[in-house]
């Protein structure tokens, strides 16, 4: 009997044992689990962050006319045309696209009039810019449907 019990405390200890050692995994498996997450979203904040840039900085040395031979002329065009597209979205409001960076002019928001109407400024200004840019392409996109903001 005596035997018997301490047959029985050796497995139940073995047994605690077993499942302490497995929770042990699994709380270790979860945690590298968050970390490759984590070390995963990292890594995309990081490629959006250098595309950004990189996208930017095709924007500042693109003169975005029309033209040009070669690698080296391909940012620099020489054409009294500019290589951009108009285009109207679905709901109204026209963009202006360069076809040789791919930059977007868009209406500013209107809520950045109040809070911050110098930055509003400033964007409305290139976007007015980008609008009046010479260009002998045909503007593209339709409007399918209105909105309207009405008075508060």
């Amino acid at each position: 009997m005596a035997q018997e019990k301490l047959n029985k405390e050796a497995i139940m200890s073995e047994l605690e044992s077993l499942q302490l050692e497995e929770t042990r995994e699994r709380v270790e498996e979860m945690r590298q689990r968050r970390a490759q997450k984590r070390q995963r979203a990292a890594n995309r904040q990081r490629d959006i962050a250098s595309a950004n840039d990189l996208q930017h900085r095709r924007f500042l040395n693109c003169w975005h006319k029309k033209g040009g031979k070669g690698h080296n002329m391909l940012p620099h065009g020489n054409d009294a045309n500019y290589a951009v597209v108009k285009h109207t979205l679905s709901h109204g409001p026209e963009i202006v696209i360069c076809q040789r960076c791919s930059h977007v002019w868009e209406p500013p928001p209107l809520e950045l009039r109040k809070s911050n109407p110098a930055e509003y400024r400033q964007l409305h200004d290139a976007y007015q810019w980008a609008l009046n840019l010479p260009t002998d392409n045909e503007p593209s996109g339709t409007q399918l449907f209105v909105f309207t903001e009405t008075a508060a």
